[in-house]
Parts: structure tokens; sequence; C-alpha cells
């Protein structure tokens, strides 16, 4: 348990907003006959659902490659803690596009498609959250779903443009959630912030 704490915690740290508290990392027991609640975050739900879980920070440690498609010109990559990947607007716009990678394992009777339920419980409780788009994918060859949302909030006392996806992935007993958020303020060119939400959109594990 001691080493497992040292992992990158599974607090979500994407979005941009005051009193965003840190989760435990370790994992709480999961029942299979009690109702999947849709009101359930969907990190919460994963780690009620999960053996063990991680936040991947080191591609080289997973079995493929994230990949998104963005305009290098009008983003430089960076870094921070917990993420695996992180860019940041240039050229005047001001917006991030994050990219965070959660490896989880499961019991086999676990149906990972389930946390796709939960992909927009987190993002409706914000601040004065006015959605734009809500669509989510079944299961298919390679995914266990995905989803994408867009929308505005109320935070740090101006109003935000937010983009977010989620897909899952499954592989044996491992699993993959992958969470891309791109945000920018919403009085960003339309333009800028259909772009956002393109290349949010795009972001795929391939392996």
């Amino acid at each position: 348990m001691a080493e497992s704490r040292r992992e990158p915690l599974l607090a979500e740290p994407t979005l941009r907003r005051r009193n965003t508290a840190a989760c435990d990392t370790s994992v709480r027991p999961w029942h299979p006959g009690r109702p999947d609640r849709r009101d359930i975050p969907i990190l919460d739900r994963l780690r009620r659902m999960a053996v063990s879980a991680s936040r991947v920070v080191d591609e080289r440690s997973i079995p493929g490659e994230v990949v998104i498609d963005l305009d290098a010109g009008c983003w430089r990559s960076t870094s921070a803690a917990g993420y695996l990947r992180l860019f940041v607007a240039d050229h005047c716009h001001d917006g991030t596009i994050a990219v965070v990678l959660t490896r989880f394992v499961v019991d086999h009777p676990i149906a990972v498609s389930g946390l796709i339920d939960h992909a927009f419980t987190e993002t409706r409780s914000l601040p004065d959250w006015r959605e734009q788009e809500a669509t989510r994918t079944q299961p298919g060859f390679r995914t266990e779903g995905s989803s994408m949302q867009t929308g505005t909030y109320l935070g740090d006392d101006q109003i935000w443009f937010c983009a977010l996806r989620y897909a899952a992935y499954r592989r044996g007993n491992v699993a993959y959630l992958l969470h891309a958020t791109g945000t920018a303020p919403a009085a960003e060119p339309a333009s800028f912030r259909a772009s956002i939400a393109a290349a949010v959109s795009s972001v795929r594990f391939e392996d």
C-alpha cells in the first residue's frame, strides 16, 4: 500500500476551477450487485471497479501510443505532474489541452464500457454549466466506448469553454481510461474554440 501511494493521484487536474480536491488513490471495494448510479463521477466509478489503478505519466510504459491531431504551429508542448501530454496555446491565444491516461486492473466479469455512462457527470456539476454537445459511442472493435462533450462554465470569475473526451480500452484484465480536456476563455474566437474541440475529439490510444 505504501508503494501505491507514491503513484500520481487519481484527482482530475484538467478543469480550471476553484476548490478541486485531490482524491485518495486507495481503491474502495466494488460490489457487482450494487446499482450503477449515473451521478457518480467517472474517476470515482473507476476506483470502485478497479483492483488497482494508477496514472500513466511515461508513455514508454504502455503497449502503444496516444495520438492527437493538432496544429503544431499553434501549440507548444510542456509538462506537468499527473499529465501524459500537456499543450499550451501560442500566437496570442489563451488555452490548454491536457491528456491524461489511467491504467487499471479489473476482474474479468467487470464491464469497462460502463465507465462511459459516467462521462458527463462531473462537468454537469460545474458552476453555470451550459452544455453544447454531449455524444457517446458504443463499444467497438478496439475500444470499450467513448464520449465527447463541450460547453461553458464559470470559474475564477470568468466563463470558460471546455471540450472533454473520454475513451475506454481493455486488453485482457488491464484497462485504460484516456481523458483529454481542452479549456479556453469563452471570449476566445469561435474558430479557436472549434479547433480545441477538434483536437480533443481526435485523441486516441493506438496499439
